[in-house]
């Protein structure tokens, strides 16, 4: 019975951490969302900019 149960250990173990890590990334990337759209939206704001100064009159 002691065998078998430390012949499970370390599968039980993997499943466990990678259980912790993919909810850490999952809870990182929601708390990081509202940084993520004022990242694009910034970068849509310059790419914009951008585009005016390419089509100016004023060469």
């Amino acid at each position: 019975m002691m065998a078998s149960l430390q012949r499970r250990k370390p599968r039980g173990q993997s499943m466990v951490e990678y259980a912790v890590v993919t909810a850490a990334l999952m809870g990182f990337t929601v708390m990081g969302w509202p940084f993520l759209v004022q990242l694009l939206n910034a970068l849509q704001r310059y790419f914009s900019s951008v585009y005016y100064v390419i089509q100016s009159p004023i060469p």
